[in-house]
């Protein structure tokens, strides 16, 4: 954003440099001129059309999973041999690069393409990290920023765990990832979202390494539900000739809810009931083949929660 505003300052200082020097005559065509020059500005790709979407730097054991995936939002392709990727210790409160990656073969990147660096030499990532495991440091008050390699100006930044002086954009998210779970990241949401905010555009997330960030905060682990799958009494199985769902539980006595979400979180359908020692509901799935969905039933016991795939 600040290439895109000393442009049109600099277009604006144009009109005026015009106006003094020349006649009124010539005035209005050096005013269509600069007005021109604005209106290219705008039609230049930003800078900020890259940025930094879904980090993943803490796992159970040696972190041997990280990831940092980028994301092209902008309309034209932008070119990753461009730019370097650092990663910075906050630690001293005055941030010291750690790390940093690059490389002349880095591809042209589409719009709404995305471009991923790990560790894992088998994680199919675009590229690696020059360790496999322990890559990204964990914060707190750590950052990756990304900058032009020509004259080291930033063009995205995110400071995580807490807010790191000189690379936050707006203030450091919040958001922290764990070792205590796997599958999750901290990830722009909606999916590449940038308010020049990192605590209001970055969110704990169920990881999506190369695709769209869902924002999904419940069980990371994806079932197709091609067969009955079972987790402590709840079950869900799909009837192919009928496009049903059905969904148990068993123990159960009282009141029992069944409720369907999108990935987005909006509420698909809703089914409530009294049970007496077993709840089970069959619900037409329609058209929603392929879609991930997340099924949840509650209980006078608690809530348990499943993400599946209908086949």
């Amino acid at each position: 954003m600040e290439h895109a505003q000393n442009a049109q300052a600099h277009a604006f200082c144009t009109l005026i440099t015009f106006r003094s020097n020349i006649t009124s005559e010539l005035y209005t065509m050096a005013q269509r001129y600069a007005f021109a020059l604005l209106a290219a500005t705008f039609a230049f790709p930003a800078f900020s059309q890259l940025v930094i979407n879904e980090v993943d730097y803490d796992q159970p054991g040696s972190d041997a999973a990280e990831f940092l995936e980028l994301k092209n939002t902008g309309t034209s392709p932008f070119d990753l041999s461009t730019i370097a990727v650092l990663m910075v210790n906050g630690s001293s409160g005055t941030g010291v690069v750690y790390g940093s990656y690059f490389s002349d073969d880095w591809p042209m990147l589409a719009p709404g393409a995305y471009f991923t660096l790990c560790g894992d030499p088998n994680a199919g990532c675009d590229a690696q990290f020059t360790a496999a495991t322990n890559a990204i440091q964990n914060g707190p008050t750590d950052a990756i920023a990304i900058i032009l390699r020509s004259d080291s100006s930033f063009v995205d930044r995110l400071s995580y765990e807490g807010t790191l002086n000189g690379y936050a954009e707006g203030t450091g998210t919040e958001a922290a990832d764990d070792n205590t779970r796997d599958s999750r990241s901290i990830g722009r949401f909606p999916d590449g979202v940038d308010t020049d905010d990192n605590n209001a555009d970055f969110i704990v997330m169920c990881s999506t390494l190369g695709t769209t960030n869902s924002g999904d905060t419940l069980d990371c682990a994806t079932t197709v539900i091609s067969e009955i799958t079972s987790e402590q009494g709840f079950s869900v199985l799909v009837d192919p000739a009928s496009d049903r769902v059905l969904m148990a539980i068993s123990p159960a006595s009282g009141e029992v809810r069944f409720d369907v979400f999108s990935v987005d979180g909006a509420l698909l359908v809703s089914h409530s009931m009294t049970a007496t020692g077993k709840a089970d509901w069959a619900w037409n799935a329609g058209t929603l083949h392929g879609r991930l969905l997340i099924v949840r039933v509650s209980t006078a016991m608690g809530t348990k929660a499943k993400r599946v795939v209908l086949p």
